[in-house]
């Protein structure tokens, strides 16, 4: 009978790392240098990505002041995204913010590792909580794990398979993380079901893979994948091999993503001040390939191809969609909830009207 255990989070992140990476080393750090555009990292004759910065930078700063968010020092809309160098001045007169549109049917899609730490909580879980106040339909899909982005795909089926066929809704996938790489996955694997959905929005996604995995794939598998945890299966032992770049840019570059759906891309990064501490390993090892990270993936392998880019937050990988900070309380905490609260209803609205201006334009 095999015995499950339950680690403390931080001891398996430090040896998975170290396991990784060879513990002991001292990485030689990049300095950012000056401002920089913003970069992508594409295949050849990947579509292009489309710049929604400045909307939705204006989104941001008007939910912002309209929230009570109280003495809360570390907030202000104006830091809470990067101001690239190539990023567009707004505009003297902005647009008022959008309606609401209850009839998004949101679903939100968990990251890698998820399952196995509960105590972590669930992306965006504080703000879905006010939108459901205004009508939202908001559910979270369980997926696995440990296990690969195919596998995942096919719960992802799953969970839209299941759900009453409204003519009036419209479905919009939210994965944070690895959840964004189940989500494509489940587009492709699936064309038919895919029909339902209208929209995706990957949150720090890691699209293109990140140099970490391509480092730990090996290790993981052989050691890692067979290591009993209490709250999850090992699953199909994929899930660092599917984060890899070698794979996600393979993957990209030989499958199309459905031209129905609507992409959009929310990536990260943060200065070394603000990355979790239990960050901090990875966050140094991956700049030695790119200082402007989120502590697990680069800001260039962020943005899914053809999506419309809706900045930068800076934030970590965690602070940007999970309360762990908050949960876990570990090394003071800081809270950054009320930036997950705007950034999540910026998300929902910049997507409702991109839907409701295509649904309103006239037919060709």
């Amino acid at each position: 009978m095999e015995t499950s255990y339950r680690y403390p989070v931080w001891i398996v992140i430090v040896i998975i790392s170290c396991g990784a990476f060879t513990c002991g080393c001292t990485p030689q750090l990049l300095s950012s240098g000056e401002q920089t555009p913003a970069q992508l990292l594409v295949y050849p004759g990947s579509p292009p990505v489309h710049d929604g910065r400045v909307r939705f930078r204006q989104m941001v700063c008007d939910l912002a002041g309209r929230l009570s968010l109280g003495a809360n020092p570390h907030f202000d809309c104006t830091q809470l995204l990067w101001r690239m160098s190539d990023e567009k001045e707004s505009p003297s007169s902005p647009p008022s913010l959008p309606r609401h549109d209850p009839h998004l049917h949101l679903l939100i899609v968990p990251g890698a590792f998820a399952e196995c730490f509960p105590e972590f909580g669930m992306p965006f879980e504080d703000a879905a909580k006010s939108l459901r106040q205004r009508g939202y339909r908001i559910d979270f899909i369980s997926v696995s794990g440990r296990s690969g982005a195919d596998h995942n795909a096919a719960q992802i089926a799953a969970a839209v398979e299941q759900l009453h066929d409204d003519p009036a809704e419209r479905i919009v996938l939210i994965g944070h993380s690895k959840g964004a790489l189940d989500i494509l996955h489940f587009l492709v694997n699936y064309p038919h079901t895919a029909r339902r959905i209208s929209a995706v929005v990957s949150v720090a996604g890691p699209v293109n893979g990140s140099p970490i995995a391509d480092h730990f794939a090996g290790t993981y598998r052989s050691v890692f994948s067979r290591m009993p945890f209490m709250y999850c299966q090992p699953g199909d032992r994929d899930i660092v091999n599917s984060l890899t770049r070698s794979y996600c840019m393979t993957w990209l570059a030989s499958h199309r993503l459905p031209e129905h759906v609507k992409y959009f891309s929310l990536g990260g990064f943060a200065g070394r001040e603000d990355i979790h501490p239990m960050m901090l390993f990875t966050y140094d090892l991956l700049s030695t390939v790119e200082p402007k990270n989120d502590g697990y993936v680069a800001f260039s392998d962020q943005v899914i191809p053809g999506a419309t880019l809706l900045g930068y937050a800076n934030l970590d990988h965690w602070d940007i969609a999970l309360p762990v900070r908050e949960r876990l309380n570990f090394g003071g905490v800081n809270s950054r909830s009320a930036e997950r609260e705007v950034l999540f209803e910026a998300i929902v609205l910049t997507v409702a009207e991109s839907l409701n201006s295509a649904s309103n334009s006239p037919a060709l």
